[in-house]
């Protein structure tokens, strides 16, 4: 009789098919981190620019316009995900006094994941949509539509309002 070392070929393969499973794990699990993380950035994005832009009113007493014809400039190195050339003011021109209805009444979700709409003078709407709406907004409301990724290539549209 002699003791033979080392493993069988049955062992090997079931080690082998261990470790296939848990890489098949990892490799599956990394697009939803990726995905996870970048929508994570977009949405401290989103709040850095509407925080930029509230700090920009206040600095201005309450005067858009500047905030408006400058925004890129003051939102450059504020942002780390968006182009800054890709988040715009959409909407209502009116920077003192409420926005006319007929204007910005209801503002569609945004699907672009590369672009921000900020609209002044609006609300997002009470029932879930990611829209907007100017109904029962104020001079001090300011609304951002953005979307984020979801699997496939889909989007979720967002609103968040400061």
């Amino acid at each position: 009789m002699r003791s033979q070392k080392g493993f069988t070929i049955v062992e090997t393969m079931i080690v082998l098919a261990v470790a296939g499973m848990i890489l098949l794990l990892v490799f599956l699990a990394l697009p939803a981190l990726e995905r996870s993380s970048r929508n994570n950035q977009r949405k401290q994005d989103v709040q850095a620019v509407l925080q930029v832009i509230s700090h920009c009113e206040l600095n201005n007493t309450g005067n858009l316009q500047p905030c408006m014809n400058n925004l890129q400039s003051y939102i450059q190195g504020k942002i780390s995900f968006y182009d800054p050339s890709k988040v715009t003011f959409q909407g209502c021109p009116v920077v003192h006094g409420p926005c006319p209805t007929d204007i910005v009444s209801s503002v569609p979700a945004e699907t672009n994941q590369d672009k921000v709409d900020i609209y002044y003078y609006a609300k997002c709407t009470a029932d879930g949509s990611a829209t907007a709406t100017n109904a029962g907004a104020s001079y001090n409301d300011l609304v951002a539509l953005y979307a984020l990724e979801t699997g496939g290539s889909s989007a979720a549209a967002q609103c968040q309002q400061f």
